[in-house]
Parts: structure tokens; C-alpha cells; sequence
């Protein structure tokens, strides 16, 4: 009976009545007939022929997916259809029975398995069949097939962790058939349990030596899968008995991983007699074991084997136990410091960098000024960087202050690489020392740590800073800190303001240097402001500090500059910044605007070497007017190599747009130019443009 009317179903919510649809279709009757005859169609089916048949098979079952009935109806037809059907047919069945089979089917393809032509596609079908008949019908088939379709078996057995099998592939291990009995091996290690066990180690006991290596590979098997379920105690049973210096470096190692990898204090001994073992396999498997092992007092256990190895095992063992990350192996770690061998004692170092805290600041820097070796010094300064936890900057603060200046400023580095930027008041400090590297160093680490608030200090240190090398990396940093402002049209004011009151030159140049770092619009106009000045060091400055700007902003201020002074030395600074900058973008400034400037530029060129710097910031003007300006320079031997350059590259960005009258262009070089280089891309330019015309016609 319809609970629901079909013309009351449009007033449901959509989802209820897509669940209505579903359960109308399931219990809705099937075309049989129509079943039977798309799937009789795979029948006769053969590698080559059209997958048309089989594509509706597939599509068939995918419709069936919530209709049981009828998927319940196309399983026994397909298996019925095993019978008869092709090679080809009868795997592709296979394939879809794989997917939609059931106990119904297993007695169908339990015929194939007979058979070593099919009996790979009937693993295939029933291997992943949960159905209990799947497992007995592979039970049965066991002794009834050849070797080949055993080992299929038995392994497709294995697969599934067919518990009752157990007993059924344990006869065949002693068997004659070499590949049989190592499948069957291999499977009951898969299958696992107290009679797979006891089947292996009677294996072990009496196999020949691969057979043997094959239970053993098993036996350690059935450990891993023991540990994954929680069985920890029969599994460190059977890791213990592998680890025995008995069975072969390769599944001792293994053992001992197993043991590392359960824990506890008992199995430290274990692994410490492998961390002295003969075979370095052993060794190398132990000592990664340092390193992940769980439990209380496994860290010291294992510290205490320090002074009983080698020093080359030291070294690696010293390493292993810093990866844990336990600070309790710091006593027996440092004590091998007193080691002769350089190698054990840079291996101490770095473990101290991992482990050590605040207290072994000083034993760092001690190492760092005494070491033996330059490279001991150099892995302490590391370690210094890599220390993790509180007070530690403050300690490496204090070292500092107590320091000599060589390690002084290394000091200071290792803060800068700490980024300990509460440690700025210091270095502040540290800014005004008298020794230049220690200042430089003060600076340098400043720029990057200081921020907005210590600005005024450092513009206060710069001016007292008297060395030259010392007021440079002043300025860098007084750039770098004002750039960290945050609206960059006030980047520039606090250095602004004090120029504004400095009297001495010195200090005045050193801030108009800082402005050109800076280099926003309040830093280029107080830059145009002190080019008025009367003292010749300041204008000099202030014109070098623009020639180096380091945005197009300042090419109009540079242009000036070419074109009023008397100075040739700033005129050369000027025309040279002005060119630079022409080849940057800058917002708002057209191509006119920027062929505007170059005439100016050329009317005032005075030389033929002032020509060439024009003719060189011409050539990045994509216009064809540029063209017009360089075109008469062709005729101008002094600078007709740098005209054609220019010539030539403008004529490369106007191809496309300006295509005749680059060609023009081109063809004039071309009866200009004896230079075989130029000639050559002019030419190329002249044939693409030809090229273009060519396909446009077309």
C-alpha cells in the first residue's frame, strides 16, 4: 500500500522524498529478461572486440547499487554465465564479482580455481568475498590444485588472515615444493596466533637455512603485529630470542628496533650491548634507538655507555642522545669534552647547544675564546645561537659586557641571530664602544632588532660616531629602523627634524645619506632643499645621495641639477643618476613626459660622452618619437655605435604597433652601420617586420 499519493509528494520536503523514491525502488520489480540479455552479451567476448557490452554490464551493476534484489539477480546470472563464457569473459566477470559478490557466487568460481588458466582471476573474484564460504571453498581447494594455484592460494589465504587455515597450510610447509613451502611460511606469519607461533619456531628449529631465514622473517612478522595490538610482553618474547647474536645482523637489527620501540628499563640493557656490538648494522640500528626509546632512567643508562666507547662511537652516540631532547645526559656529555679527539669534543658542543640552558652560556663562551681549534670556537658561537629557554639572552648579555672585543663582537652576532630584541638597551650601549668592530657589530645587529621607540638613540649615536666605517653601518641601521615605521610618509620625519637643527657637517651630511635610504617624498624634498645650501660637503652629499636614489622619483630633481650647475663633477653625477633612473617605472609618468625630459637631456649635452648616456636612457623609451630623437645620431660617428643600439632596441618594443617606421629605421642603420653584429639585428628586425606584413595579407 502507497502511504503518499503520487500527486501529494510534490507538498514533501525534497529529501523525504528522495527517500521515499529510494524505498519504492527497491522493493520495485526488475526486467529480467532485459538483465538476461545485456549480460548474455559478454558471453562470446574476445581481447579486440567493441566494450560496448561490457560498458552496459558495468553500467547495469552501478544502477543496481540500491536495488538489492536486482543486484542479487545479476550476481547469479554472471556466475551462471562462468560456465560458458570466453577466457576474456570470465575475467571481466571476475572483475564485477570482485565487487558485487557474495556466498551465492563462490560455488561458480570455486570451479575455476582448479584450473591454472583461471584460477588467478578466481582469487581475484573471491579474495576479498567476506563471506565465510569464500574462506572454506579456498580451505578445500588447498590440496586439490597444482603448486602454481597453491602458492596463489595460500598467499590469497595469508591476505585474509584466515585463522582456520592455519593448520591446513602448516602441512605444507615440510613439503617438497621449495616456492610452496616459503608461501606457506610467509602466510602464517601474515595469519599470526599462539598455533602460527608455535608453528614457526618449530620451523626455525628444523628447516634447512632459507627456509629457515623465511620463518624467521615471519616469526618477526607475527612480533610487529603482537606490538600493534597491545601484546607487548609475547612480543618482546620473540624479539628477544632474534636478537641473539645467533640469527643474522639484519633481523637482530630489526629485534632490537622492536625492543627500542616497546621500552621500558629492562630492555636498556639490551640495546646498550648492541650499541658494542661487532657488526655495525647492529651498532648503527642501536644508535638511532638512543633516540626514540621511552621510559625513566633509560637517558642516563644509556649516558653511562659514553666513556666506555670508542671515540668515534662517542661521537655518534653523543648526537643520538642530544636528539632525545633529555637534559639529563648533560653530566655524562660534557665530561667527554676533556676528550684528546677534536671530533668528540665538537660532537660536545653541539649537544650543549641542543640541551643546555641559560647555566651553559658561560661554558659556551669559555669554548668559543679557548677552544683548540678555530672550528671549535666557530660550533660554540653556533650553539650560543641554538640554546632554548628563559634568561638565556640575558646571560649572553652579560658574557658580553664581560667580554674582550674579538669575543664581544661576536656576541653581539649571536644576539642579532637570537633576534633578542630585548637586548637593545645593551646594545645600544655596545653602539658607542671604542673599539670599531664592536661598533659596527652594535649597529649592524641594531638594524635589525631595534624598532620605532629607539629610533631617537640611534640618531643621538650616530651623531657622536666619529670612524667611518662605524658611521656607515650607523646610518644603515638609522635607515633600517626608520623604513620599519609603519605609514611610510612618516619614515622620514624624525631624521628630517634633527637635520633641521644640525649645525655640524659632518652629521648633517650623515642624515641627508640616511633621507636617500629612506627615499620618500619628504626625504626627496628635504633633499632638494639642502642643494641650496652654501656649504659646498653638504651639496655634495646631497647630489651624490640623489644620483644613487633608488626610485624614478628623483629624475626630474637629477635633470635640474645637470642642466644649472657649473660643477662638472656633478654635472657627470647628475646626467649619470638622471639616465639610471629613466629605466625604472614610476606612477603617473608617461612616455611623453619621459621624451620631455630626454630633450632636455640632449639640448644640454655637451659632449659626445654626455650624448651616449642620453642616446643609453633613450633606448628604454617604447615610442616612436624616441626614435625620431635617436635617429640623427646615426649620422654622428662619435656616437653612432650607442645611437644604434638604442635604434635597435626601440625598435624591438615598436614592432608591433610601429612596424614601418622601425623598418625605416632599420634600413638606415643598415646603410649606415659597418658593424656586423648591429647589421645582423637590424636585419633580423627588418625580415620579422616582413614576416608580419606577410601574414596579415594572408
Amino acid at each position: 500500500m502507497r502511504i503518499f499519493a503520487k500527486e501529494h509528494t510534490a507538498l514533501l520536503p525534497v529529501w523525504l522524498c528522495v527517500n521515499f523514491a529510494l524505498i519504492n525502488n527497491a522493493g520495485a520489480a526488475f526486467n529480467k529478461p532485459e538483465i538476461d540479455e545485456t549480460l548474455a552479451a559478454i558471453v562470446n567476448y574476445e581481447r579486440g572486440m567493441s566494450r560496448e557490452p561490457l560498458i552496459a554490464v558495468e553500467k547495469l551493476i552501478r544502477e543496481s547499487q540500491n536495488q538489492p534484489e536486482q543486484r542479487k539477480y545479476i550476481e547469479l546470472q554472471l556466475a551462471e554465465l562462468l560456465d560458458e563464457a570466453t577466457l576474456e569473459s570470465k575475467s571481466f566477470i571476475c572483475r564485477q564479482l570482485w565487487f558485487i559478490g557474495t556466498a551465492d557466487s563462490v560455488p561458480a568460481i570455486a570451479k575455476l580455481l582448479m584450473d591454472e588458466e583461471t584460477a588467478d582471476i578466481a582469487c581475484y573474484a573471491i579474495g576479498q568475498n567476506p563471506s565465510e564460504e569464500a574462506g572454506k571453498t579456498l580451505r578445500e581447494a588447498l590440496n586439490n590444485v597444482s603448486p602454481k594455484v597453491q602458492i596463489r592460494i595460500i598467499n590469497l589465504l595469508g591476505d585474509r588472515n584466515d585463522n582456520q587455515s592455519v593448520e591446513a597450510i602448516g602441512k605444507l610447509v615440510s613439503g617438497t615444493e621449495r616456492e610452496v613451502s616459503e608461501a606457506a611460511v610467509a602466510a602464517i606469519g601474515k595469519i599470526g596466533g599462539a598455533r602460527a607461533i608455535q608453528l614457526l619456531i618449530e620451523t626455525r628449529a628444523k628447516g634447512d637455512s632459507e627456509l629457515r631465514f623465511a620463518a624467521t622473517d615471519a616469526y618477526l612478522r607475527c612480533a610487529e603485529d603482537l606490538m600493534f595490538e597491545g601484546e607487548t610482553k609475547q612480543a618482546t618474547v620473540i624479539y628477544k630470542e632474534l636478537a641473539d647474536k645467533n640469527e643474522t645482523p639484519i633481523i637482530r637489527s630489526a629485534a632490537i628496533k622492536g625492543l627500542a620501540d616497546i621500552g621500558g628499563q629492562d630492555i636498556v640493557p639490551l640495546v646498550i650491548a648492541a650499541l658494542r656490538d661487532e657488526n655495525r648494522m647492529v651498532r648503527t640500528t642501536a644508535r638511532s634507538c638512543v633516540r626514540t626509546m621511552e621510559g625513566n632512567g633509560v637517558t642516563e643508562q644509556i649516558a653511562g655507555e659514553l666513556s666506555k666507547t670508542s671515540p668515534d662511537e662517542q661521537v655518534l652516540l653523543i648526537g643520538a642522545l642530544a636528539d632525545r631532547g633529555d637534559v639529563t645526559a648533560l653530566p655524562a656529555i660534557t665530561a667527554a669534552a676533556k676528550s684528546t679527539n677534536p671530533e668528540v669534543r665538537k660532537a660536545v658542543l653541539q649537544a650543549v647547544g641542543k640541551l643546555g640552558d641559560a647555566s651553559f652560556v658561560g661554558y659556551l663562551v669559555k669554548a668559543a675564546t679557548e677552544g683548540l681549534s678555530s672550528e671549535e670556537k666557530s660550533i660554540a658561537v653556533k650553539s650560543l645561537t641554538l640554546l632554548r629557554g628563559s634568561r638565556i639572552d640575558d646571560a649572553i648579555v652579560q658574557s658580553m659586557q664581560n667580554s674582550l672585543p674579538s669575543m664581544r663582537q661576536q656576541l653581539i652576532q649571536v644576539l642579532g641571530e637570537r633576534n633578542a630584541v630585548d637586548a637593545v638597551p645593551s646594545l645600544l650601549a655596545e653602539a658607542a664602544h671604542q673599539d670599531r668592530k664592536v661598533s659596527q657589530a652594535a649597529f649592524k645587529t641594531l638594524g635589525r632588532l631595534a624598532d620605532e621607540k629607539h629610533l631617537p638613540s640611534l640618531i643621538k649615536l650616530l651623531a657622536k660616531t666619529e670612524d667611518s666605517s662605524s658611521r656607515r653601518e650607523a646610518e644603515r641601521a638609522v635607515i633600517a629602523v626608520s623604513r620599519k615605521i609603519s605609514e611610510p610618509s612618516k619614515q622620514a620625519d624624525a631624521v628630517s627634524t634633527e637635520l633641521g637643527g644640525e649645525k655640524l657637517v659632518a652629521f648633517r651630511c650623515s642624515l641627508l645619506r640616511v633621507l636617500g635610504g629612506i627615499a620618500n617624498s619628504k626625504a626627496l624634498r628635504t633633499l632638494e632643499e639642502a642643494l641650496k645650501e652654501a656649504n659646498p660637503i653638504v651639496q655634495d652629499t646631497s647630489i651624490r645621495t640623489l644620483a644613487k636614489w633608488p626610485n624614478a622619483a628623483a629624475a626630474e630633481v637629477l635633470l635640474e641639477i645637470y642642466c644649472s650647475t657649473q660643477n662638472q663633477i656633478h654635472r657627470q653625477l647628475a646626467l649619470r643618476g638622471f639616465v639610471r633612473l629613466l629605466s625604472l617605472p614610476v606612477q603617473g609618468r608617461t612616455a611623453e613626459k619621459t621624451l620631455e625630459l630626454c630633450r632636455r637631456a640632449m639640448q644640454q649635452a655637451k659632449s659626445s660622452a654626455e650624448q651616449k648616456l642620453v642616446l643609453s636612457g633613450l633606448s628604454n623609451v617604447s615610442d616612436p618619437e624616441a626614435m625620431e630623437m635617436v635617429e640623427p645620431f646615426l649620422q654622428v660617428e662619435e656616437v653612432r655605435g650607442e645611437a644604434a643600439t638604442a635604434a635597435i632596441k626601440i625598435a624591438g618594443t615598436i614592432i608591433d604597433t610601429h612596424g614601418e617606421r622601425a623598418k625605416t629605421a632599420m634600413n638606415k642603420l643598415l646603410a649606415i652601420s659597418n658593424d656586423e653584429d648591429l647589421r645582423k639585428q637590424a636585419g633580423e628586425i627588418v625580415l620579422h617586420i616582413e614576416e608580419l606584413k606577410t601574414k596579415t595579407r594572408q
